[in-house]
Parts: structure tokens; C-alpha cells; sequence
């Protein structure tokens, strides 16, 4: 979610996998997907690997995608039988329609959003499904940090029809945010941008989100498209 000093206690406390809810907040999304052993699946901004390899642990041909090729050695390192590509989601060089679900962890919104979900349309088979994880905007005050696109529920849900998307389910997991800023504060770390301190880092519970929570969302990629 960040870099530097952030960054580094992001990755430190969450083991590697630097966003809210950690792989349960996978796992309840996988649950609600038909995702047989053998689909193939996508993990698109896979960092160093952490849901990569809890794919494959599905029986799933599971295929990492990210920009960084630190990143990308890390997860090699941890599992050299990884499929892993170097690029831009705003591009993705794979084939249309060869792909049963894509998951996307707390990256859109480091992206060209409609972009990047219309590249995942195309590369998803019919009915296939859409996992994505993210910060969107409340009501309130709010200003996103340079480099980050944080959309309103409403704009994400136009943008996943305009991209022929319908959602299966969609939950607010703040709750998730809110934890892992305490964790933070706990450990001494700095607050990512989009959190308002009112005291002293150390001091829990003395912050506010602002105007910003945390979803997950299931959409399948409709039928007719």
C-alpha cells in the first residue's frame, strides 16, 4: 500500500502482504467464487507471493502478475513453479478469455481503475469472477494521497457494469482498515496518508479515517459479453 519507512511496517506486521485482512479477507472471497481445481486464475499485483501461493495450495494454475521485478523475485524465490509476468495492468499481455477469476488486492487504486477492469473483462471468461479488495471513498472530507485514484462505491459499481461486470456481493470491511491502523500505532509506525492523527502515534485509538474505508467486492463477468 505504501513505500518506504510505511511500507516497511506495512510489511512487517501484515507478513508480507501489506493491505487489511490479510488472507482471510481472501479466503471469503474465494469461498463465494466457482473456482473448480485446475481454473486458471490471476493474481494481479501479486508482490512478493503471499496469495500466489495460497492459490496454489487450491489446486488452482494460479499466474502472478506485477510491475516490480523485486517484488516479482521475492515470490519466485518462495515458489519457483510460480507463473509470474512483468507488466502493467493497464496492459496485460495474456490472452482473452482464458482466465476463471482475477484477483485484485489492494492495487486498483493505484491505477487508471476503468483501465485496468476493462483489461480484466477481456481476459475473463464468461461468468468468470472479478475479486477485488480496495480503499473507497466515504462521505466527508477527504483528499487522496498523490498517485492514488480512491473512487466512491457508486462510481466502482459503474464502473464494473460499463466494463460488463455485475456484482455478486460486495462488503464493507473498515473494520479490517481500522485493526490494522491500531496494529501501527502499537508497533510505533508511521499512519499511511489517508489517516488523520489526532495524538501521538503511539497512543491507540487517537486517529480518524479520513473520509476513506475498505471493501470487498465479487463480480462475474457477464454472460452476454
Amino acid at each position: 500500500m505504501e513505500t518506504g519507512e510505511c511500507g516497511a511496517c506495512l510489511q512487517r506486521i501484515t507478513g508480507g502482504m501489506q493491505r487489511p485482512g490479510g488472507l482471510v479477507i481472501t479466503e471469503r472471497a474465494l469461498n463465494l467464487c466457482d473456482l473448480a481445481p485446475g481454473s486458471r486464475v490471476l493474481d494481479a499485483g501479486c508482490g512478493s507471493g503471499v496469495t500466489l501461493h495460497h492459490l496454489r495450495g487450491r489446486k488452482v494454475k494460479a499466474c502472478g502478475l506485477d510491475l516490480s521485478m523485486e517484488v516479482l523475485a521475492e515470490a519466485r524465490a518462495k515458489d519457483s513453479d510460480s507463473q509470474l509476468v512483468q507488466a502493467t495492468m493497464e496492459a496485460l499481455p495474456l490472452r482473452s478469455g482464458v482466465f476463471r477469476g482475477v484477483l485484485c488486492e489492494c492495487v486498483l487504486s493505484h491505477t487508471n481503475s476503468e483501465a485496468v477492469v476493462r483489461e480484466f473483462s477481456r481476459i475473463l471468461e464468461k461468468g468468470g469472477f472479478l475479486i477485488l479488495s480496495d480503499l473507497y471513498r466515504l462521505k466527508g472530507e477527504f483528499s487522496a494521497p498523490p498517485g492514488m485514484e480512491i473512487l466512491d462505491k457508486g462510481r466502482i459499481e459503474g464502473c464494473l457494469a460499463r466494463c460488463g461486470f455485475c456484482i455478486a456481493s460486495w462488503e464493507d470491511r473498515t473494520a479490517d482498515l481500522k485493526r490494522l491502523a491500531a496494529e501501527l500505532i502499537m508497533s510505533g509506525c508511521a499512519l499511511p496518508p489517508y489517516y488523520r492523527a489526532s495524538g501521538p502515534a503511539c497512543e491507540m485509538g487517537n486517529f480518524a479515517l479520513r473520509g476513506v474505508g475498505y471493501y470487498l467486492l465479487v463480480a462475474r463477468r457477464n454472460d452476454g459479453d
